[in-house]
């Protein structure tokens, strides 16, 4: 019954790609279901696949991801193009760490201690809302990707002498690291416990949001010893939104694009324990087969929204496109798109190229 099911979805969205043609661009996040991902026209990270979007000629674009990554594709599409997500409720549960109202509550709160539009700008990852974008690029801020992060930050301190990082204070603390900025000099701000006493922030140069991304999080340092007392020689490469107790064992630390990059480019017979989300290490096992390639963890961990998306979501989502609608459609405000494309753009000056 499961094969007749998958079958028949599988058949709905090729007979929607063959009737649409260009008209419809199907796009995967490399942590999708290898169901989703074989057919798709493009897999990458999320800025890459909203890039993808935005450049093509696609009146349709289904992402199969989570919303904070259609709402980007949103966010830089043309008015013309229309974002579609297969499953609404994909969320992330770094994004929904921080929200406008917290944010507002933080700033409102630091503005007693410093002048935040002259000593304060904030850098937001990407893993969040269009609204916490949109507040970033109002304030003079930029988004950064775990890619860019390090650029961006360096860009942010050179024009303020504070940087508010949000969401992930993993990422934001290994960054910080890389461009030899002690733990002295960085603050945590934790939103369901805002301190009584700022005088921390007040000293501080880096501002840290109490966030995670609940799948690298769980990658320990003691899965890196273990790994290297089984497989002598392993190579140990993990993403920057690891533990900076994992990031200083690591061998390699880098974005997904990145951790792709290092084991494709490596010497046939190397041995790679990679800490990030299951779905993309068995796929980089499976593709560098001249290789030995596994996961950081045990049990490996997987992400539970991007588990949501289901070949049969997409199939009706883009069978609907056939009869006329248009289901599962991202909307952005135009006030909240303009604060939002603001941040990017200026990520876009801080690595020093246009959009």
């Amino acid at each position: 019954m499961l094969n007749h099911r998958r079958e028949e979805a599988l058949a709905q969205v090729r007979e929607a790609k063959r009737r649409l043609g260009a008209e419809l661009l199907i796009l995967a996040h490399h942590y999708q279901r290898d169901e989703v991902v074989e057919v798709s026209d493009f897999r990458g990270d999320s800025l890459e696949l909203a890039r993808r979007a935005a450049d093509s000629s696609a009146r349709w674009i289904a992402f199969c991801g989570v919303h904070f990554m259609a709402e980007t594709a949103a966010i830089l599409a043309r008015p013309s193009q229309r974002v579609l997500v297969p499953r609404d409720e994909a969320g992330c549960f770094l994004a929904h760490s921080v929200d406008r109202v917290q944010l507002l509550d933080a700033w409102e709160r630091l503005s007693q201690v410093m002048d935040v539009g002259r000593e304060l700008l904030p850098v937001a990852y990407v893993n969040t809302s269009a609204e916490v974008k949109a507040f970033v690029g109002r304030h003079g801020g930029a988004c950064c990707t775990s890619f860019s992060a390090g650029k961006v930050l360096a860009w942010a301190l050179a024009r303020s002498p504070k940087v508010f990082f949000l969401p992930d204070q993993h990422l934001g603390r290994n960054t910080a690291h890389a461009l030899g900025i002690g733990d002295y000099e960085i603050a945590l701000w934790d939103p369901n416990h805002p301190p009584e006493d700022l005088s921390r922030f007040k000293e501080a140069r880096v501002i840290l949001w109490r966030g995670a991304c609940n799948v690298h999080v769980r990658f320990l340092p003691q899965d890196v010893v273990r790994v290297r007392e089984e497989h002598p020689g392993v190579r140990v490469v993990v993403h920057p939104e690891c533990r900076p107790e994992v990031v200083r064992l690591a061998d390699e630390v880098g974005s997904t694009s990145y951790i792709i990059q290092v084991v494709r480019n490596s010497p046939p017979g190397s041995v790679w324990a990679v800490g990030t989300e299951q779905r993309l290490v068995a796929r980089l096992a499976a593709e560098n087969s001249d290789k030995e390639v596994f996961s950081l963890g045990d049990p490996p961990p997987y992400c539970a929204y991007m588990s949501l998306t289901r070949l049969s979501d997409l199939a009706r989502v883009v069978s609907g496109l056939l009869s006329g609608e248009e289901p599962g459609i991202v909307e952005v405000s135009e006030d909240v798109r303009a604060g939002a494309r603001a941040a990017l753009d200026k990520m876009w000056e801080a690595l020093g190229e246009g959009r």
